[in-house]
């Protein structure tokens, strides 16, 4: 029988779809729908090594995921019809993976290792897609090793101590994750900062000027030459004092200095910044985000197909090709003006990223968000302008902006008063985002008479550091080298599932189960996998192997070694000297039971709001105190970690849905709502 057909095996049936419109009829584009092999788990595997999953010499043991064995068998089916076998899985650690266990199993089955070739592309064009056929290669071995290693690593930890932990603190399937567990230490951290912090009382004091028709305000920063950080004013007494004297002068314009302030355009996006400012911007979960820009890599039907909008989305560069470059260019060019266009090179500031890859870019600068807006969804579309602005305006001119500081003082010169003027000169790459209009600089002139019209003072307190959001816990993870951007989102999911985390109103909080967890990971661990130095080494141990540097067994014994003792320590411990589960089990919300007034915020005295954080300071008053409150349960399902509300009076009998308290969106409002109409209808108080 004569062999033509080429098979082609990708990932998802999209992907598939996408290449065979490009590839054409001699070519049989397939999908083996993510992964096909895992480690082994479960009551049926061996335990030969130390952790289910391994041998005794540290090597892996595989098992088909759940429907594989019949996607492989299919493939296989198909394969012995063809005469070449190509892995087209995506350019990463994951996907060399991927393609890897594919190639493996296909052999198994009987076909030749002959027939596989590796193609590698960064974007689903036509042109992209072709040119790595004609290039196709061998299966890059160092790739699969950081790959693999970053596995069994992964389930070393994993195994040995979600178990232990469990048991330590008395709760039923546990999940404690080599990063995973750091990112929640992270964000412990921040609580504690926070819980230890002590506000501070001050005053601000500011004018109300006019000169003719011309209005302006000016903020007290100078006393007698004291400013700064130096000019404090910590009580009313002190406020009050100054507001009489300052009411009693005449003012005059000190002096009116202006300068001119360039600002660079940001660089394009790489998974990590996609991520945050998807995050901020677009108030889009780092989850949704990779889904989102999966979709548009894969493939979009645009009317006549599948077509990829943007280069692979899995990425630490900032770099884009000469081509790209060029059509950017003559885009800003012919849309905007030469004036508007400076090309601009950027360098990859992480030294782990792999230069093949590009930046997050369009795969076609002329396709404008405007263009193909109906055919992508309300998410598809913003996060491709995004993506889209981002990279045109990292080639644009940098804008100007001429900052004008006006200093009005009294005639005597012992107080003085900061007025800031911003006017955009040029706006270069801000043309892409609309600018807010800022106040018009009024019409003064050094030493002229200022009337005064009012005095405002403001009774202040510093603030704490903000809780992290996920767009800034992701920036932090990815200053401390924990993690990496392609793992970000599921590390955050995970957390947020586990219910170790909660997300209120974009601030992310610590749970009770989350702090304990920490709390005994650190007492063990400190200097070791909770660690971010060692984290951090970790990652880039995990590096070295990708290029070759470092043997991925050496890499796991290492680490073994290190690990064993103490982990077997923490065993002892764990057995010996259980914590009391009631603390992370069984909390008091600041939710009242109450028939007349429904969900009373017991801090506040105030209805409970869809933004009001699940856990806070004591009540304000003592009569707040002594009014039942809402107990959050925790309880384990099939589906994993869950929990409900119920009242602390057992004899009450309203119960909720925990979303009420610590969920976040739509559904908090709709069951706070219902919880209400329960408070109302059921309450005994």
């Amino acid at each position: 029988m004569k062999l033509s057909k080429n098979l082609v095996i990708v990932e998802s049936p999209t992907k598939a779809r996408t290449l065979q419109r490009f590839l054409g009829k001699e070519y049989l584009v397939e999908a083996s729908i993510g992964h096909i092999n895992n480690l082994q788990s479960g009551y049926k595997a061996e335990y030969t090594g130390p952790v289910v999953g391994l041998d005794q010499d540290f090597q892996p043991i595989w098992e088909y995921e759940r429907g594989a064995k019949t996607r492989i068998d299919n493939l296989s089916k198909i394969a012995k019809s063809c005469e070449n076998i190509y892995l087209a899985a995506d350019p990463d650690r994951e996907g060399e993976g991927i393609a890897f266990h594919v190639a493996n199993a296909l052999i198994e089955k009987g076909q030749s290792d002959e027939k596989f070739k590796r193609v590698v592309f960064h974007e689903i064009t036509e042109k992209a897609v072709k040119e790595a056929f004609d290039k196709a290669g061998k299966l890059n071995m160092d790739l699969v090793d950081a790959h693999i290693g970053r596995r069994l690593v992964d389930r070393l930890v994993g195994f040995s101590l979600s178990g232990l932990t469990s048991s330590l603190l008395r709760l039923k399937r546990l999940s404690v994750g080599r990063v995973q567990s750091v990112a929640v230490s992270i964000i412990k951290d921040k609580e504690d900062e926070i819980k230890a912090f002590i506000p501070e009382e001050y005053w601000n004091i500011t004018n109300n000027f006019s000169k003719n028709k011309d209005h302006y305000q000016g903020k007290l920063f100078d006393i007698n030459g004291t400013s700064g950080k130096n000019l404090t004013i910590t009580n009313e007494t002190d406020a009050k004092n100054i507001e009489q004297e300052i009411s009693k002068l005449n003012y005059k314009i000190h002096s009116i200095k202006a300068n001119t302030r360039k600002t660079k355009p940001r660089p394009p996006f790489t998974t990590s910044s996609l991520q945050q400012d998807a995050s901020s911007r677009l108030r889009m979960a780092p989850s949704r985000t990779m889904s989102i820009a999966q979709q548009l890599f894969q493939g979009i039907n645009l009317g006549s197909g599948e077509e990829g909008l943007i280069t692979y989305m899995r990425t630490d560069s900032n770099v884009l090709s000469a081509d790209s470059l060029g059509q950017i260019g003559n885009f800003i060019q012919t849309s905007y003006g030469s004036e508007y266009h400076s090309e601009k090179k950027y360098k990859t500031r992480s030294a782990n990223a792999q230069e093949a890859h590009e930046a997050i870019r369009p795969t076609s600068i002329n396709r404008t968000p405007e263009s193909i807006e109906k055919f992508l969804s309300e998410d598809q579309l913003k996060l491709y302008d995004l993506i889209w602005k981002r990279t045109v305006a990292s080639q644009m001119k940098e804008s100007e902006n001429k900052k004008t500081t006006v200093i009005t003082s009294s005639e005597d010169e012992k107080y003085k008063f900061l007025s800031e003027y911003d006017e955009l000169v040029f706006d270069g790459f801000k043309k892409l985002f609309p600018q807010k209009e800022t106040d018009k600089l009024p019409n003064i002139a050094e030493n002229d008479k200022i009337n005064l019209e009012s005095v405002i003072k403001e009774q202040k307190f510093t603030q704490h550091t903000p809780r992290y959001s996920e767009a800034s816990l992701i920036k932090t993870m990815e200053e401390l080298g924990v993690g990496r951007p392609s793992t970000y989102a599921s590390i955050l999911n995970t957390i947020k599932e586990k219910k170790y985390i909660w997300v209120i109103n974009r601030s992310i909080y610590i749970s009770p189960v989350g702090n304990a967890l920490v709390e005994e990971l650190k007492k063990h661990f400190s200097e070791s996998v909770m660690d971010y130095k060692f984290t951090e080494k970790m990652e880039n141990d995990l590096d070295l192997i990708s290029n070759g540097s470092l043997n991925r067994n050496d890499f796991i014994k290492s680490f073994w070694s290190n690990f064993e003792p103490i982990k077997n320590n923490y065993e002892k411990i764990a057995d010996e000297n259980p914590r009391n589960p009631s603390e992370y089990n069984f909390l008091k919300t600041n939710i009242i039971c109450s028939s007349k007034t429904p969900c009373i915020n017991a801090e506040t005295g105030k209805e409970f709001e869809e933004n009001d954080p699940p856990l806070g300071l004591n009540s304000l008053n003592e009569s707040l105190k002594k009014l039942p409150r809402m107990i959050w349960i925790r309880f384990r399902n099939k589906k994993g970690d869950g929990g409900f509300l119920a009242c602390e009076d057992r004899e009450c009998k309203v119960t909720a849905d925990e979303s009420a308290w610590a969920g976040t969106g739509r559904r908090r409002s709709r069951t706070l709502e219902a919880l209400k109409k329960t408070m109302k209808e059921k309450c005994i108080h």
